[in-house]
Parts: structure tokens; C-alpha cells; sequence
């Protein structure tokens, strides 16, 4: 695989991922009950951190790393933000939004794992992508419980 073709894959990551930290932070921010404001705030400091990663591996691959979201994050956004104004902080509307963002996340990464990407690449994909899918399932159970 060229390089070229590895920093895109991975600034779409970057992007992705973006997407989540900002949504998990917007999420924090909606979130009345304290437990959904520590959760959020964790899992957005985790994203931080995944995002920090791959802009990493970007730069050792010799591209620029991308710094925002996607367009398409920016509507997520926009639409945890509707849909919390307008349902007065609903628990349940939070947490199916923020699921539903992790799951375009993991579809991404999947995409990104079905590449031939250097295995050392693919090593790190691999663990962001099992802490993505634990921290989705995590939140489908907590939509579960509020259902």
C-alpha cells in the first residue's frame, strides 16, 4: 500500500474519531445526571488520546495529520445538540445518539482494518478499534437500562 494512501486511511480515522472526542464533550456538557457527565468526559479524554495516536502514526508515515472532524460530525453534533435542547436532557436521547455515533466509528475502522495497512499500523487500529466497540456496547446497555 502506498503512503499516501495509509495517511488517508488514517486522517479519516482522525477525523472520525474527532468526531466522537467533540460528541462525547458536547454529550458532557447536555448531561444533567453526574454519572452521564464523569462518563462522558472519560470516554472523550480517551478519544483525545486515539486521536493524538493516529495523528501520530500520520506523521511517522511522513503525511500531515488532520486536526478537525467530517462534515458529517459536525451534523452529529448538531443534532445531539437539537435533540437535547429540545427533549430537555433526555437521558435515553443522549446515550442513543452517542451509540449511534460509535457505531459510524467502528464502521469506519472496519473499513480501515480490511486494508493492507503495515502490520505495525493495523496493531494499533486493532486495539482503538476493540475500545471503540466496548465503549458502544457500553452504551447500548446503558440505553437498554433507561429504555
Amino acid at each position: 500500500m502506498e503512503k499516501a494512501e495509509i495517511v488517508d486511511t488514517l486522517n479519516d480515522l482522525i477525523r472520525i474519531v474527532e468526531d466522537s472526542h467533540e460528541g462525547y464533550r458536547q454529550a458532557a456538557e447536555s448531561a444533567e445526571d453526574e454519572d452521564l457527565k464523569a462518563l462522558f468526559n472519560d470516554l472523550a479524554a480517551q478519544r483525545g488520546a486515539i486521536v493524538r495516536e493516529v495523528q501520530r502514526l500520520v506523521a511517522e508515515q511522513g503525511g500531515a495529520p488532520d486536526m478537525g472532524g467530517t462534515m458529517m460530525g459536525g451534523a452529529h453534533r448538531f443534532f445531539l445538540e437539537l435533540k437535547s435542547a429540545v427533549l430537555g436532557h433526555d437521558r435515553a436521547a443522549i446515550i442513543t445518539e452517542v451509540e449511534r455515533g460509535e457505531t459510524e466509528c467502528l464502521r469506519r475502522y472496519d473499513e480501515a482494518m480490511a486494508k493492507e495497512l503495515p502490520l505495525p499500523i493495523t496493531a494499533v487500529i486493532a486495539q482503538h478499534l476493540d475500545r471503540i466497540r466496548v465503549d458502544r456496547d457500553r452504551m447500548a446497555a446503558l440505553r437498554d437500562v433507561v429504555a
